[in-house]
This record gives C-alpha cells, sequence and structure tokens, in this order.
C-alpha cells in the first residue's frame, strides 16, 4: 500500500474513453429530434447496447439513439400517465426472451401517438427555458469532475454514555461554555485532540459530462460523504486532501465562485411546511433567473410539475409531518424538482428514491438519464434499493465499503469484475444488490472452493483493485479528461463560465457565487415570508385575535381610570401593559431555529445569503407589526382614557410600534445565536424578565441604580426602559392634576383647604394640585425632554440586535454535519461494549454492532433460533375481512378511500400489500387494525367468523412506518416495557422478561440492548419496531406499515427474512412495502395489490418465482419480460392503460370479474362457515389492556423518570430558569428597609414569581405534547396503557422536580430580600412556593391536553398570562377594578390567591418608617402643632398611618401607613388570609390536575370538542371564502 497515491502508468492511448457512450459525439438534439425510425427498424437493432461494449462488436448508432428516443417519449407520458412504461432494452446483457419483449414494445408502441399531446422533455430542454444552449444546439455548460487521490479526515466518534442530568448541571460551570467558545475559536482549545480517522481513503477518477455514475454502498459505508466531497460541502469534515476539479477548476475556486453549479440533494426532504408546492419551485427560480429572463418562470415551474406528475398538486401545501399537504413521495418529487431548478451542472442525489414506490422510482431515474444526456449535466446517484431497470440506465458504479473504493468503472463490467474475484451472484438478485452484498461479510456469498482465495475485508478488495486494468483505466480516463481540457484550451470550461457570468444579474459581480443581487434575494425571501404567514392562517388568525382581545381585557380593567391624582399610578400601570404585552409572545423564535437546515441548502444551492433571510424577516415585520399595533393601540389608548391629543396618540403609537419592532428583532438574535429552541426559549424567557424587572416600573430608575448594587445598571442596556420613559412623559406633560379628594390630607371637619397637602408623590406644600412632570421626576426620575433621545435609543437598540442577528447568519452554523455513534446507557456491560463501537466510516449514523443484515448471522445458529422460533406465540385463528370500504370528508362532500376490499389472514402466511403511492395501502392496514378515528368503516372484519372483541388490538402487533418510541429508552428497555404491559397478566413477569432475553437473541440486539434508541440507525430502529410488537406476543396478527423504507436492500432483505421465519413459525402477517427486489418478494406467499382509490387489482399467491401473479395477467395479453422484477412488474401494467381486443383494460374491474376473485370471495366465506361452528373458548373476563392499571402506572412512571433524566434540558430548564429568576429577584431587592417604597418593592418581589411560568410552560407544553402524541399514536391504539396509567404518570413525575425547584427559587429569593426569617414564615412561603411551582405544571399539563395542536397552544398561552397576572389586585387595586372584572375575575384568579398567601405572611411584621419624600407634607395653621391640627384626622378619619413630626408647627409630614398590615389592607389582603388562601391555591392546583385526566379522557378517548368544531367550522367558511379570492388572484399570477 505503499505506492497508493502513485498513478499508475498511463497508457499510449489516453484519448480514449472507456466510459463515455461511443454515440455520445452524436448526442445532440439535433440527432434526437430527427429521430424518427420506424418499429421494424428498431427491432432489427434489438440486440443493440446503448452506451455498453458487448464482447467487442459493433454499437448499433441507430438502435441506440432509438432506444433512447422510446425512454424520452415514456418521460414525456409522465403528465397523463404517471408511471407509463415501455420497453427498457438499453443495456440488457441477457440475450433470451427477446420475442416477449417484442411483442410488449409492439402492443404499447401503438398507443404512443396519443400521448404526443402531453408534455415532452425533450422539446423543452431543446427551447433552452433550463439552460443556455450554443448556437450548435450544444448546451453551453458542461463541467465534468475530476477527483485524484481524494482522502477525507472526520473526527472520531466513538459510541458514548448518555448525557444525564447531573452532567448538564456539571456542564453549567464551564465545560459547555469552553466547547461552545472552542467551536468557533478553535486557538482556544488546549490538551489532546479527538482523533480524526479516513472516511474517505485515497480515491481517484473522474464523472464526465454526460455521464451517470451510480454509488453504492451501506449506509456508513462512505456514500454520502463521497457525494458530499463531490458537491463540495466540506464543513463536516475535519480536512480534504487530494485533489478535485471541476472542468480544470479547483474545489476551492467552485466554491468562491460557481457554488451554485454544483449541488447535493440530501436524503431528507426538508421544505417550509406551509408553502405550496408551486410557491416551493418559483421561490427557488426567482433566485436563479436574472430579471430579464424572469418571463421563463412559469414555464419552467409548470414543465417540472408535469415531468414529476405533481400538476395537481400545484396550489397544494408541502407540509410535513405536523401540517398536512402533499404524500412523502410527492414531497420527495418537489425536492428533486427544486435541485433541478437550481440549474446546476454537477448534481449529486443522496437516496433520492426513498419513499417512492417502484414504478415511480424508475420514472425519477429515467428522467435523470434524460437531463443527463440532453443537458450533458454530471449526474452522481447513490441508491439504497436500485432495480435492474434503474442499474441499466447507469454509464458507471463506484464500489465503497468502509470508506474504500472496492470498483470503479462501467456498470455494465462491475458484475463480471467481482465474479471474476470468486464471488457468487444468486441468480435472482439484482446487480446492485449483488454488488452491495459484497460490503455485508454475513450476505456476501463465494463460488463453490473459492471461498478461502477471494478477498474478504475492504482493504484486501481495494489493494486487489488498485492492482487491476480497470483501476488504470480510470488514470487513462483522468489523465484523457486533463489531456483534452489541455488541448483544448479548457474551452468547455471557460463557455462554462461565461455562461454563468451571462446568467447573472448586471448588479451581481461575476465572481459571486449567486445569480440575483442582494436586493432581489431580499424581495423573493420576502415574498416568502408574506406567503409563510400566510400558508399558517390558523397561526396568524389566533395571533390577532389574541392581541385584540388582550387589547380589549387590559383597556377595560383601566376603563374609566380617573384624571385627577388618584388614577396616577394606574395610569402608569396601563401605559407599561400596553408596550410590553406584544412583546410577550416568543412565537418567533420556533420558525427561525426550526427553519435553519432549510436555509443552510439554499445557501448551498446558491439561492440567497442567510443575511438575506434576516433582512427580509424585518421587512415582512413593518406591515405585519403594524397590523398588529393599530388595533391594539387604538383600543388601549382610548379606552383607558389617554390623553386625547393626536400629538400624544401618534407618539405613543410610534414607541409602540417602535418597541415591539425592537423586542422582535431582539428575540431573532437569541434565535440566531443559540444551538436549539430550548436554549433560544430559556435565553428569550431570561431576557424578558430582565425587561420586565428592570425598566423603571417595579423599582423606579433612582431605586435600580441606588439600591441594586449587582443588577442596576441593566436600566441603561433595556430598551423597554426608554420607551416606557417616553410614553409615560407623553402622556403625563403639561397635565396637571387635581387632588382626589380620598389624597387630601388631613380631611374632616374644621380643616382648612389652605392647610392640606396632596398624598401623591411630587406634590408641593400648600397647593391641591400636581403637576404630571414633577410627579414623574419626583416617582421615576423621568422627563419629557428625554422623548426623541430614548426614541433614537431604541432605535439603536433595533439596529444592533438586527446586526448581531445578520451577521450570526452569516458567520454561524448550527446545522449537523450527519449523526453521531451509539449512545448507551452507563452499565456494566455498556461499559465493556463502548471501546467496540465507533468504527464506522461515514459521517452518517456508524454501523458498528448490530449492523446492517446482522439478522443474516441466524445461519450460525439457526438450531438455537429455530426453537427461539418455535416458542413464539403462534396461533390457529383466522381473521377475514370482506367488502370493506373506508369513506372520509372531503370539501363540501366525501372521498371513498377504501372500495370493497376483500381478503384473509391465516397462521403461517405472509401477505405483501402493495400498491402506487397514494393506493391506500397504509390506509387498509389502519382500517383492519381498528385505528381510523375518523370517517366512515363499512364491511365485515372477523375472527373465526366472529366479531372482533375488546381484545382484538391488543392480539395484534403493529409496526407504524415511522418508528415511534421513547427516544431516551434503551433497547432493552422498550421491550421489557412492551412485554409486560401487553402479555397476558396471570404470566409470571420473569417469564416474560425470559421472553425478551429471546427476542433480542432473535433480532440480534444482544451487543446493543443497552444502546439509547434515539442514537440508533435506521435498520436498528426498524428491528426495534418490530421487537417491541413480537414482545407483546400477538396472538392473532402481525401489521407492518413500511418495515423496509429507507433500508439498503441488504438491511431490507434481512428484516423480510426474519418475518418469513416468524410466518413459518405460525405468525401471521400483512406487510406493505414500496420497492421489493425480486428476491424480496419471493419471501411473501401471497400479495393484496391496490390502485388508487382502494380499489383491489390482484389478490391471490405469488408462487414460485411469481408464476402464479405472472400467469394472472398473461392470460390477459400482458406477458412479463423473463428478466422483470415481478413486483415492479405488477404496479407498471396496473399503472398504465393496457389494450385488449382493442379496448383498454380496467384493471380493478378485471379482478372483479375474473375467476380468481370469486374463489377468493369462496374461500372467505368457507373460513367463516367452518370456524364459526368451532365453539369459543371462555376466556374469563376479558381485559382491554392486559396488564392492571396500577402496574401501567408504575412502569409509565419509571419510564417517564428516566426520559426526563436522560433528556436533561426538560429538568436543567426548570432549574435553570428558579436559579437566574430567583437570583436576579432576590438580589435586585437586596435587605428591603422599612421605608413604603421598600414596602412596594415587597409587594413587587413576590409578585415577580409569575415572571417564571411563561419560561417554564414553554417547556413544558412540547414535553408534553411529545409524549401525548406517542400515546396516541402508539401506545393507547396497541392497547399498551390507559389514559389513568398516562395522566398520573405525567402528574406524578412533575412532582419531584417542581419541589426542588421552588426550594432553589425560593433560598435565592426569600432570604436576600429580607423577609422574616421565622419559621411559621419562612415555612408557610416555602410551602406556596412548592405550590406554585406544581401549580404551572398542572396548568401547562392540562392547557396541553384540551388544545388540539402545538400551534394552538403556542398563540393561546400569551392570552392566560395576561389574564392570570391582569387580575390579582396588585396591577390595579381591587377596590379600582370595573364591575364586570370585580366580583368573578379576581376571584376565580389562582394568582390572587397565592399572593394574598403569602402578603399575609410576610407583611404584618414590618413596622413603616416613611422617607421624607414618601411623606404627605401640610403646614398646620400658624399656633398649631401636626398633632393637634391633624390628630382626629390620623385618628379617627384616617385610621391608619401617623404623623412623622407630631409636634411640629410646619411642615407636618404623614406618613400613610405605620405598619404592613395597614399596607396590605389596601392590596384587598386581610389578617388571617393566610391559611384560608393556601388551602384554596391547592385546590386551584387539584383542579387543574383533575382537568388533565377529565380532558385527556374526554378529549382524546371519547372525542369530545365542545363545541369547539362548530366554532372553528364557522371560522373556517369564513377563511375558505376568502381563501377563493387570493387564490383566484394567485392563479392570475402563474398564469
Amino acid at each position: 500500500m505503499a505506492d497508493d497515491h502513485r498513478q499508475p502508468e498511463a497508457s499510449s492511448n489516453t484519448a480514449a474513453n472507456p466510459y463515455n457512450h461511443p454515440v455520445a459525439s452524436e448526442h445532440t438534439l439535433g440527432s434526437l429530434n430527427t429521430t424518427s425510425t420506424s418499429e421494424t427498424d428498431a427491432s432489427a437493432d434489438a440486440d443493440a447496447r446503448w452506451g455498453e461494449r458487448n464482447q467487442g462488436d459493433p454499437v448499433s448508432r441507430r438502435g441506440a439513439m432509438e432506444e433512447f428516443e422510446e425512454m424520452r417519449r415514456e418521460v414525456t407520458k409522465l403528465s397523463l400517465h404517471r408511471t407509463r412504461s415501455a420497453k427498457d432494452a438499453r443495456r440488457r446483457s441477457r440475450a433470451e426472451g427477446r420475442d416477449e419483449e417484442k411483442a410488449l414494445e409492439d402492443e404499447q408502441a401503438s398507443s404512443t401517438d396519443e400521448y404526443r399531446g402531453g408534455f415532452d422533455l425533450n422539446e423543452f430542454l431543446m427551447g433552452g427555458h433550463l439552460e443556455r444552449r450554443t448556437t450548435a444546439g450544444e448546451p453551453a455548460k458542461k463541467v465534468g469532475v475530476a477527483f485524484k487521490n481524494v482522502t477525507v479526515k472526520g473526527v472520531e466518534t466513538g459510541a458514548s454514555f448518555v448525557r444525564t442530568l447531573p452532567d448538564a448541571v456539571v456542564g453549567t460551570f464551564g465545560p459547555d461554555l469552553y466547547k461552545i467558545i472552542c467551536r468557533f475559536v478553535p486557538a482556544l482549545h488546549f490538551g489532546k485532540r479527538p482523533p480524526v480517522r479516513d472516511l474517505l481513503h485515497d480515491f481517484s477518477g473522474a464523472v464526465r459530462e454526460g455521464e451517470m455514475m451510480l454509488v453504492l454502498g451501506r449506509p456508513g459505508a462512505g456514500c454520502s460523504t463521497f457525494l458530499k466531497t463531490i458537491a463540495n460541502d466540506r464543513e463536516a469534515f475535519a480536512g480534504v486532501e487530494g485533489e478535485v476539479s471541476y472542468g480544470g477548476l479547483s474545489a476551492e475556486e467552485q466554491h468562491k465562485h460557481f457554488r451554485g453549479e454544483v449541488n447535493y440533494n440530501q436524503e431528507d426532504d426538508q421544505h417550509f411546511p406551509n408553502l405550496t408546492v408551486w410557491q416551493t419551485l418559483k421561490f427557488s427560480l426567482i433566485n436563479k433567473t436574472k430579471k430579464h429572463d424572469k418571463a421563463s418562470i412559469p414555464i419552467i415551474i409548470d414543465a417540472l410539475l408535469k415531468m414529476f406528475g405533481i400538476t395537481h398538486t400545484k396550489n397544494t401545501l408541502v407540509g410535513n409531518e405536523y401540517v398536512r399537504g402533499v404524500s412523502g413521495g410527492e414531497r420527495k418529487r418537489v425536492s428533486i424538482a427544486e435541485t433541478l431548478a437550481t440549474k446546476s451542472s454537477v448534481v449529486c442525489w443522496d437516496n433520492s428514491t426513498r419513499g417512492l414506490d417502484a414504478s415511480t422510482a424508475l420514472d425519477y431515474a429515467k428522467s435523470l438519464r434524460i437531463m443527463t444526456d440532453v443537458s450533458k449535466r454530471t449526474t452522481l446517484v447513490t441508491l439504497y434499493q436500485a432495480g435492474e431497470s434503474i442499474y441499466e440506465l447507469m454509464d458507471k458504479v463506484l464500489v465503497i465499503d468502509a470508506g474504500r473504493m472496492l470498483y470503479q468503472g462501467p456498470a455494465n463490467e462491475a458484475k463480471q469484475y467481482f465474479v471474476d474475484l470468486g464471488f457468487y451472484c444468486p441468480e435472482q438478485s439484482t446487480t446492485a444488490d449483488f454488488l452491495t452484498s459484497l460490503c455485508d461479510p454475513n450476505a456476501r456469498q463465494f463460488q463453490p472452493g473459492r471461498e478461502a482465495s477471494t478477498p474478504k475485508t475492504a482493504e484486501e478488495l481495494e489493494a486487489i483493485f488498485k492492482q487491476s486494468e480497470a483501476y488504470k483505466q480510470i488514470w487513462n480516463e483522468v489523465c484523457a479528461y486533463e489531456k483534452l481540457l489541455q488541448d483544448t484550451n479548457q474551452e468547455d470550461t471557460r463557455r462554462f463560465q461565461k455562461t454563468v457570468a451571462q446568467s447573472k444579474s448586471k448588479t451581481v459581480s461575476k465572481k459571486s457565487p449567486y445569480t440575483v443581487s442582494i436586493v432581489r434575494q431580499v424581495a423573493a425571501c420576502v415574498q416568502r415570508e408574506f406567503w409563510l404567514l400566510w400558508g399558517d392562517k390558523t397561526s396568524l388568525y389566533t395571533k390577532y385575535f389574541i392581541i385584540v382581545s388582550n387589547g380589549l381585557i387590559v383597556s377595560s380593567l383601566f376603563y374609566g381610570e380617573s384624571l385627577d391624582t388618584s388614577g396616577a399610578f394606574s395610569r402608569g400601570g396601563a401605559l407599561f401593559f400596553s408596550i410590553l404585552f406584544l412583546v410577550l409572545q416568543l412565537t418567533e423564535l420556533m420558525p427561525a431555529v426550526s427553519g435553519r437546515g432549510i436555509v443552510a441548502r439554499h445557501k448551498d444551492y446558491a439561492f440567497y445569503r442567510p443575511s438575506a433571510v434576516a433582512i427580509a424577516r424585518v421587512v415582512v415585520d413593518f406591515p405585519a407589526i403594524f397590523c398588529m399595533v393599530v388595533p391594539f393601540t387604538i383600543i388601549v389608548y382610548f379606552m383607558t382614557g389617554l390623553d386625547v391629543e393626536a400629538s400624544k396618540f401618534f407618539i405613543y403609537f410610534l414607541f409602540v410600534y417602535t418597541t415591539t419592532f425592537c423586542i422582535t428583532s431582539l428575540y431573532r438574535m437569541f434565535a440566531a445565536l443559540s444551538p436549539t429552541i430550548d436554549d433560544a426559549v430559556r435565553f428569550a424567557g431570561i431576557a424578558l424578565n430582565v425587561l420586565i424587572l428592570f425598566v423603571g416600573y417595579v423599582i423606579p430608575k433612582q431605586g435600580l441604580i441606588d439600591g441594586s448594587i449587582w443588577f442596576g445598571w441593566l436600566f441603561y442596556v433595556n430598551p423597554l426602559s426608554y420607551s416606557y420613559e417616553a410614553v409615560l412623559t407623553n402622556e403625563f406633560s403639561n397635565r396637571v392634576m387635581s387632588c382626589a379628594p380620598s389624597q387630601l390630607v388631613p380631611q374632616g371637619p374644621g380643616v382648612d383647604p389652605r392647610y392640606q397637602g396632596c398624598a401623591l408623590t411630587g406634590s408641593e406644600l400648600g397647593k391641591a394640585d400636581v403637576a404630571g412632570s414633577r410627579y414623574l421626576q419626583e416617582s421615576f426620575q423621568f422627563t419629557r425632554h428625554h422623548l426623541w433621545r430614548n426614541f433614537g435609543v431604541v432605535i439603536a437598540f433595533t439596529v444592533l440586535y438586527l446586526l448581531v442577528t445578520v451577521i450570526a447568519a452569516e458567520v454561524l452554523s448550527f446545522v449537523g454535519g450527519g449523526g453521531g455513534a451509539l449512545v448507551f446507557k452507563k452499565s456494566k456491560r455498556s461499559t465493556k461494549l463502548k471501546a467496540q463501537n465507533g468504527k464506522g466510516n461515514d459521517e452518517e449514523q456508524v454501523q458498528n454492532t448490530g449492523d446492517n443484515a446482522a439478522l443474516s448471522r441466524g445461519e450460525a445458529k439457526s438450531s438455537s433460533s429455530g426453537e427461539a422460533m418455535q416458542r413464539l406465540s403462534a396461533s390457529d385463528r383466522v381473521f377475514t375481512w370482506s367488502n370493506v370500504e373506508y369513506t372520509v370528508p372531503y370539501g363540501n362532500g366525501t372521498r371513498k378511500l377504501l372500495n370493497g376490499v376483500n381478503g384473509y389472514a391465516k397462521p403461517g402466511l405472509m401477505i405483501a400489500l402493495m400498491g402506487a403511492s397514494g393506493a391506500g395501502k397504509t390506509t387498509l392496514l389502519n382500517t383492519l387494525a381498528q385505528r381510523q378515528k375518523m370517517g366512515v368503516v363499512t364491511g365485515d372484519m372477523l375472527v373465526d367468523g366472529h366479531p372482533l372483541g375488546t381484545e382484538f388490538q391488543r392480539g395484534t402487533g403493529f409496526c407504524e412506518q415511522m418508528d415511534l418510541h421513547d427516544n431516551t429508552a434503551t433497547i432493552r428497555e422498550a421491550l421489557e416495557f412492551s412485554a409486560i404491559l401487553r402479555q397476558d397478566r396471570n404470566t409470571p413477569r420473569q417469564e416474560k422478561l425470559d421472553y425478551v432475553d429471546q427476542i433480542i437473541d432473535l433480532l440480534e440486539l444482544e451487543d446493543i440492548q443497552d444502546a439509547i434508541i434515539g442514537s440508533l440507525n435506521v435498520e436498528q430502529k426498524k428491528r426495534v419496531t418490530i421487537g417491541v410488537e413480537l414482545a407483546a406476543k400477538p396472538s392473532l396478527l402481525l401489521f407492518l406499515d413500511e418495515p423496509t423504507s429507507g433500508l439498503d436492500s441488504q438491511a431490507a432483505f434481512s428484516i423480510v427474512r426474519f418475518l418469513k421465519k416468524l410466518s413459518q413459525a405460525g405468525q401471521a402477517i400483512l406487510c406493505t412495502i414500496h420497492q421489493p427486489s425480486s428476491m424480496l418478494i419471493q419471501q411473501f406467499d401471497m400479495v393484496l395489490a391496490l390502485n388508487p382509490g382502494g380499489n383491489t387489482f390482484y389478490f391471490g399467491p405469488i408462487g414460485p418465482e411469481g408464476r402464479d401473479v405472472i400467469k394472472y395477467f398473461a392470460d390477459r395479453g400482458v406477458v412479463c419480460p423473463p428478466s422483470k422484477n415481478v413486483a415492479e412488474f405488477i404496479l407498471e401494467t396496473a399503472a398504465k392503460a393496457t389494450k385488449k381486443d382493442g379496448r383498454a383494460i380496467d384493471w380493478n374491474e378485471e379482478w372483479r370479474n375474473s375467476e380468481q376473485n370469486r374463489r377468493i370471495l369462496d374461500e372467505i366465506q368457507q373460513i367463516r362457515e367452518e370456524r364459526s361452528k368451532i365453539p369459543i373458548a371462555d376466556k374469563g373476563v376479558e381485559y382491554e389492556f392486559a396488564a392492571p392499571t396500577w402496574t401501567q402506572t408504575v412502569l409509565l412512571t419509571e419510564r417517564l423518570f428516566r426520559q426526563y433524566w436522560r433528556d436533561p434540558s426538560y429538568y436543567y430548564g426548570k432549574l435553570f430558569v428558579s436559579v437566574i429568576i430567583g437570583i436576579f429577584n432576590g438580589f435586585t431587592f437586596w435587605m428591603l428597609d422599612n421605608s413604603i417604597s421598600s414596602m412596594q418593592n415587597r409587594m413587587f418581589s413576590i409578585f415577580l414569581i409569575i415572571l417564571i411560568p411563561p419560561i417554564v410552560l414553554n417547556s413544558i407544553v412540547p414535553k408534553f405534547y411529545i409524549n401525548r402524541a406517542l400515546w396516541e399514536a402508539r401506545e393507547y391504539p396497541s392497547r399498551i396503557y390507559g389514559w389513568f396509567a398516562f395522566c398520573t404518570a405525567n402528574v406524578v413525575c412533575e412532582i419531584p422536580m417542581a419541589i426542588v425547584s421552588a426550594l432553589i427559587y425560593w433560598l435565592l429569593w426569600y432570604y436576600p430580600v429580607g423577609f422574616p426569617t421565622d419559621s411559621s414564615s419562612a415555612g408557610y412561603v416555602f410551602l406556596m412556593s412548592m405550590l406554585f411551582f406544581l401549580f404551572q405544571a398542572s396548568w401547562g399539563q392540562w392547557i396541553c391536553a384540551f388544545a388540539p395542536s402545538f400551534t394552538v397552544i403556542s398563540n393561546v398561552l400569551p392570552f392566560f398570562f395576561v389574564m392570570v397576572n391582569l387580575f390579582n389586585g396588585i396591577v390595579r387595586p381591587y377596590k379600582d377594578y370595573p364591575v364586570f372584572w370585580k366580583y368573578w375575575m379576581y376571584y376565580v384568579n389562582p394568582v390572587t390567591w397565592w399572593l394574598r398567601g403569602v402578603i399575609s405572611s410576610v407583611f404584618p411584621s414590618v413596622d413603616i418608617e416613611c422617607a421624607s419624600k414618601e411623606a404627605t407634607h401640610f403646614d398646620p395653621p400658624p399656633g398649631s402643632t401636626c398633632q393637634q391640627y391633624a390628630g382626629n384626622f390620623v385618628s379617627n378619619i384616617a385610621g391608619v398611618g401617623y404623623l412623622v413630626n407630631p409636634d411640629a408647627t410646619e411642615d407636618c409630614q404623614y406618613c400613610p401607613f405605620a405598619n404592613g398590615t395597614e399596607y396590605m389592607h389596601t392590596l384587598n389582603v386581610h389578617d388571617g388570609d393566610k391559611w384560608r388562601c393556601f388551602g384554596i391555591f391547592l385546590a386551584f392546583v387539584i383542579i387543574n390536575w383533575a382537568l388533565v385526566y377529565f380532558f385527556i379522557y374526554t378529549v382524546r378517548v371519547r372525542g369530545w370538542s365542545f363545541g369547539m368544531g362548530y366554532l372553528f367550522g364557522g371560522v373556517g367558511v369564513m377563511i375558505e371564502g376568502v381563501k377563493k379570492v387570493f387564490s383566484k388572484k394567485s392563479e392570475k399570477e402563474q398564469n
């Protein structure tokens, strides 16, 4: 291996290109368009191979071109018939079966003409809409890729232990912050750096323009790494050595100037779910089309929609797992279309057929073939399950294992290369499956007698390949390609550069990788933001409804406020809350964080700079916030009786608007700087608390500066403080308030008005009026002279936040570079295994122990596994269904999704449920499993001829397509949980655990049984999903929905073969499957095939090598070619309009009238009659759930505690908030004295606990919602545990952390403030604090139990916060409440009773000592002392307070309160409230948790809506009316 990096000696014939099509020079558009050869001529060249050397025979140009034209016509028909497949014999290496293929071709050729009116891909490309072409018709952008000695380095990611709560707590004190800093400033890292390893080792080769390379390997082998390296997407790697060039351009130059010309299409489909398909594609094209060419955008969109058969989805939302939109297969096609819209020259496709059925996947591959040939693109594709038809479309193949190149060369020579090495290719195996199996030590097979001599390891195979002629040919081609570039003076490259430069807008630098200017990028992003707003109308309407509601509530509370001095403080409160309420919503954080992956991909596509999105959101904020602020300010300003003066109103509006804008920018800044949404919510929540606490309302400015020595400076960096000063001085300037009669001191008989003072800060001696400016100066140290300075400061803060956001968007990247290693729980067993893991060779999820096809090792212990299989629960009961129909509401009518489906499932039978995307496979599975929650199901579903009992769902296993699990559990824990709760309650616990051991052994999961499920790869999770259902011992039937989706061919085969073993042991299995290979479909006994609309077109045995199903179609005139995959043949045949005797065959009707269908119906009837005669065994008491409720509750509680422990963000977030808010509260109000202002500060210090719920509830709600979703989706339908256990476990798990959080908060807040230290007071406040933390947990849970969606919860929460914050007697005294609120809202507010209880405990012991400015000043009449003049007032009229200087003869000072008891009476708090309030607040906590049980049972189990359906239905009608108006405008725009 020492000479690995040396070039082998190139052969003399360097100009030859053994990989390019021999007819490549003639593959021009002109030659394609002039090809009009008859079918007879085509048959003459039937043995031709396009792009393939057939043992030295010459290649027929005419045959190749005709076959290409035939394939082009097939894609042309996509707009009318999605999967109309014709003859595809371009590179078939077998000569047999020609007659059958010719017959099939002739039959289909007759119907070709009727589709010529459809979309013509060739003509579209020729028109130059998608790309520029030369005058000769050649593509102007042709770029090949050459790579020499490329080695990719990655950081070693060995297996690790799960991060728990203690780890998170310890990490807070330095390690976590240090890691974050080192991530962005690597120079600060000291100590041993993490080891690096080779992800790819010494790769060389070339992919020329017009060529397609298929990259094969198991997940983790290095396929994605290779594609990303070729696509120049290198951020996730530790380093890349070697050279990658693009038509002679270096990788550095390509990334800097031509980034959008080389693209990587990732496996996962990430889109904005609230955009329509048309909007998604239009946005892509706007950013890749200069203004001069924008007229071509609608044409290209229309072509892309037709090309992929998604024209009908044009105005449908793209959607995701939470937002209803297009189907998964259609979403995949949107991703493909978006990538093609980039108009790039080199495209790398990563497993892009995942989720597509076999027929659609083939259509997609054919489209790529045509795009590659006609546009001379360079295409690299990795596929996990590639059928032979797809493989034959490829020019080259690259086989990778463990990051090493095992083969690279012509696709038609790869199979023979490995056969010559000694490997054996089974007859039924496709070439792609055979090549992939070579990488699996458990799946590959050797030729007899060559087992020892055949190389086995990746290193050995690499070494042999590098000594082969094929490897020399690679270097020959690289050298030939470089020589061609040199000989032509890089003519193609210069034309490419010139074309790219011409495609840019005039204002864009020719060296920029972007096509349009930053202004147009921002404009496009602005348009998209408006689309997103309108696409999520539910959130939009909810937000505006809440804003208007809050405006009305705040205004009504302060309605009718007096204009004299008695309304001064309340008016300040109204102004404070009016600038605050619009910034209470943290809803801006989620879209800012969740859209990062999409923005990162678009940056790689060179659509726009990430900063363009940040700027666009600001632009959209201008009208969006304006529309929010206008109704709010109008309502608040005029209902609260603020000064009706135009200038004051518009100044007030200006500051509310700019403040909302500023704080929205602040939230976005935190989102841009936060790695996760949890971090963003936590930091934004803390910031919100700081904004409120240091605004100058709770503690006046001077009190903050002088008294709060630690945090007072925060007043100056708080934009709200400047806004509050502005709106307050705006309102009170030029206003003179007459002293309210109740505030005149002294009062009573014999009091001379000339010798009275006003009890309001700022009053002057001997004056009954108080100037507003003086009141503000004395109370808050605010002045109107700062008005426009404050406006400038708010603008400055806004600009600062925006700048930080824009810079962070450009510089920071929190998008992960792939999966990590396995994560284990800490145990002796996992400690031993830890060192064995983490040796995968891709940044994809590593495949270490328990790897793909591990089930294949079953042969080594077939005897033991066979015995174990026989111990699995086998049943002799038969499940039948007949005439099953399923109808759902659709628009103003209904839609039938299943139409008269019949069938049966017997023990020992494995049935494949097949059909094109959207045919109704999953719908039928859910219907048979009794899992439909809406619509109408009709038909007969019987077990042994009897109706289904209550135990049916418990007796069946259902493996979801999405692997739904508690991701913090280990594999063993998940299986034990299922076994204990789902097996018969009379089975001993130890027997259930022993059974789990057998399942783990059968599934080959022993080595990773302690691994955390969230860290597993796709195939491992799939096996866990199956294991969880097997652990339940399903006595009747096992349903599986797409168990092979997302797996490579070997993993898919291992899963299906394991299922076959189960069926042979007596298990009945019904399984949907998308892309079965020939070997895969042979594992099934029967197939139930559906067409769209839920129509059966075949149900019966498959037969050896598919003979039975082939015969069925052959009898009707459709012959399956000998080499055709039976599964693909079934789907393609049913999808196209086949003609027989001059008429089109309706396969649905054909089946209904067939003899086979009649036999099936007779068999079902016979089963019913025979089985119904068998007496039903006495089962005793039938239980809905296998385990008792107590067992369910205990096990679920244990699981939830483990979940919270291993996912520390939830508990940690609560601790973090308690510590931070406790410190801010305690140390801001440090050791208060006994003045009146300190009494007010005591009150606000107690009141500020209400700042905790907005943060905590935003973490409680998602956690509860996720657990509720798992319960509703999988665990309740499977009858694992019931609603009572679910509620109880969630309630119990909140209690310990509530107690700990309350203790921390109480310690950091109570004693620093200086509250009474006696045990009765301190103990009581701790009890109340603990109850408050329990209250907020239960509060969030019942809201989540009732609310229909997470979006609604997020928008409704601020409404609840407003209600509890306002109506508690603190913001506005109870005596001043309007009548509407006074006698009910105050009393139903739980926070009222908490505040009253705590205040009644800590206030009475305080003896108040007024400061001079807090006392009311007045002069006594001449010759009188203060006591003589005002003593009667103090003692008999006021009844509270005292004279500070009773013996003085001038400047008398009256302190309105003598002690805390008198002060708390003004808050409607009375002696004896203490324990009464404790009891009432405890009742609220209990009621909250009772509501959790109530709503979970009524809404989630019983399906009650409490009339909300009618309410939202009415709103929906109005929305639909508005949508029709806008949709008409949208259609006009599109046309």
